[in-house]
């Protein structure tokens, strides 16, 4: 691609498709879900833009494209015109399947960062009575049989596998990674004894109210009011909060005063009560930084994500 224009490159490849008569007319934003309808993310999201929209005085058409892992939909914002009336939702794993599948995008440099919105919640259980000692007694059995324990994640370079990778390194013990087709196969994995922990999003959390499992730690910044026994990663000593983190997004070279604008529009949806409720519900947790806090978060979470990826071979 040496010579060729990143703008135009991504032109010709992960665009956008040609902007509605109504998002040309009639002042209707179309806000980009890289997620299938009917999800969580979708959930969220149509929540957040509905008051966002109220505060706006806009409307805001919400507009699903799964696919890609949220790459193609998201870096289509670079080829757009400053002005277009497009907004993007920009999940975590964008970032890190940039990387990985190393198309020209990078989103602290290719999009407008509005504003950090909020995150879904993680941690990592075990099945009842595993593990007497919680998290310490996990650890002390890694060591006493290398390699002979194993952790599920929902997927290879997803959040949980990158953390407890992560983990793993800090305590300098060997343990089994086994990927699973997302949480919920990974959670009826560990109450059958397939896996000794499995490490995900807050959902996993249903055979902790079920009974068949316990919490070994969550990766919030407080304890969470569902589960007020389980233990933070930094009530355990670790310096480290982890959410599944999602912000919006624009095309680059947004106006400040219209970036100003969106904003202040999405950061009074995240007070919304109605918006408040659904994030509950969905085990999702505020996360909120501006403008610039969120695009030097992009550019730090990418550089972390880069080597973490290094680390444990994934890179394409």
């Amino acid at each position: 691609m040496r010579g060729i224009p990143r703008r135009a490159a991504l032109a010709g490849g992960l665009a956008l498709p040609a902007l509605s008569r109504a998002a040309r007319g009639q002042g209707t934003l179309r806000l980009i879900v890289p997620f299938a309808a009917g999800g969580a993310n979708d959930d969220a999201m149509r929540a957040i833009a509905g008051a966002a929209a109220r505060h706006l005085r806009e409307p805001i058409m919400v507009e699903n494209r799964p696919g890609k892992r949220g790459v193609r939909a998201v870096a289509g914002l670079a080829a757009l015109a400053p002005d277009a009336p497009v907004l993007a939702q920009l999940p975590v794993s964008v970032i890190r399947a940039a990387l990985t599948e190393t198309p020209l995008f990078e989103a602290a440099r290719d999009t407008t960062p509005v504003i950090g919105l909020a995150g879904r919640a993680f941690g990592c259980i075990a099945a009842a009575g595993r593990f007497p000692e919680g998290w310490a007694g996990f650890l002390a059995e890694a060591r006493q049989r290398p390699s002979a324990l194993s952790y599920g994640s929902p997927g290879p370079a997803s959040t949980a596998h990158l953390t407890m990778a992560r983990l793993m390194l800090r305590e300098q013990v060997e343990v089994a990674h086994v990927p699973f087709r997302g949480a919920t196969h990974g959670m009826r994995a560990l109450v059958a004894g397939d896996v000794d922990v499995m490490a995900g999003p807050i959902q996993i959390g249903e055979a902790v109210d079920a009974g068949q499992a316990v919490w070994l730690n969550l990766w919030t910044a407080q304890r969470l009011p569902r589960w007020p026994e389980a233990p933070t990663l930094l009530e355990l000593g670790y310096r480290l909060v982890v959410t599944a983190p999602f912000g919006i997004v624009a095309p680059p070279g947004l106006a400040p005063a219209r970036r100003a604008a969106l904003h202040d529009a999405f950061r009074a949806a995240l007070r919304d009560a109605t918006v408040r409720e659904v994030l509950d519900r969905l085990g999702m947790i505020e996360d909120y930084r501006d403008g610039p806090a969120y695009a030097a978060f992009l550019a730090e979470t990418t550089q972390m994500e880069e080597l973490a990826i290094g680390r444990l071979g994934l890179q394409p």
